[in-house]
C-alpha cells in the first residue's frame, strides 16, 4: 500500500469516530438551551387570582356614601353570625324589588362573605354596615361583597359600631365572676365607648354581699 492511500484511509476512520461524539455534544447543547418548562408554584397562581380579584373590589366604603345599587343589590346591617353565615338587615335597596311596599323596609337575608374579603383579612362583624349583591330576593339569600368604615369596634366580643355598652351581670345563679367581669369593663375602657353596668338578681343574695359589690365595683 502506498503512503497516499494509508493517509487517505486513516482520514476517513477518524471522521467516522468524531461523528458520534459531536452529535451527542450537540444534544446536550440543546437540552442546556430548552429546558424543561417549570410549573408555576400553586401559591403564586392563588395569588395571582387574588391580584386580579382585588382590582374589582372597591375600596372601604364611607358611612355617608350611597353607592348605587344593581336590582341585585341592597345596603343592610349585620344583626347576627353563625358559622359561615350572616343574617343581614336591609336598610336601603332599589326600588321595585318588591311588589309590596310594606316588606321594602327590614327584609332579612342569609348571607356568606365573599372570598376575597377572607383573603384579604376584611373582616366582618355584627353591627358593620354592608354592601351586599347577588341578592336572591325570593329564598332571601345574597352576598356580603364590601363594608362600610365603623365608627367603633370591639374584639371581645367582636362587634362593630357600638353607640353604648350594657354589661349585665347577675349575683347569683350565677355567681358574679370578678375575672370576667374585669375583662369586659377593660375592653370597654378602651375603646371609649360609653358604659353601663347593671347587676341583677340582688333579691337572691344579702343586703350585705349586694352593698359589698357595689362598693367594690
Amino acid at each position: 500500500m502506498s503512503l497516499a492511500s494509508f493517509s487517505i484511509i486513516r482520514h476517513q476512520r477518524t471522521v467516522a469516530t468524531a461523528a458520534p461524539r459531536l452529535l451527542h455534544h450537540f444534544q446536550i447543547s440543546a437540552r442546556n438551551q430548552n429546558p424543561k418548562h417549570e410549573a408555576p408554584s400553586k401559591n403564586l397562581l392563588k395569588a395571582k387570582r387574588t391580584l386580579k380579584d382585588f382590582s374589582s373590589l372597591a375600596l372601604i366604603l364611607s358611612r355617608e356614601e350611597t353607592p348605587p345599587l344593581s336590582e341585585s343589590q341592597a345596603v343592610g346591617v349585620v344583626a347576627s353570625s353563625q358559622a359561615n353565615f350572616m343574617r343581614v338587615i336591609v336598610q336601603s335597596q332599589p326600588s321595585g324589588t318588591f311588589q309590596d311596599a310594606s316588606s321594602r323596609g327590614g327584609a332579612e337575608l342569609l348571607c356568606v362573605v365573599r372570598a376575597l374579603l377572607k383573603k384579604i383579612k376584611r373582616r366582618v362583624m355584627v353591627g358593620d354596615k354592608v354592601l351586599v349583591g347577588s341578592v336572591d330576593w325570593v329564598d332571601r339569600r345574597a352576598m356580603i361583597e364590601n363594608v362600610f368604615q365603623r365608627n367603633s369596634e370591639m374584639l371581645d366580643p367582636p362587634v362593630a359600631n357600638v353607640d353604648h355598652l350594657l354589661v349585665l351581670f347577675s349575683l347569683d345563679q350565677p355567681k358574679l365572676e370578678p375575672f370576667t367581669l374585669t375583662r369586659f369593663l377593660v375592653e370597654a375602657e378602651s375603646t371609649g365607648i360609653p358604659l353601663t353596668l347593671a347587676l341583677n338578681k340582688t333579691e337572691l343574695v344579702d343586703k350585705e354581699v349586694c352593698c359589698v359589690a357595689i362598693m367594690t365595683l
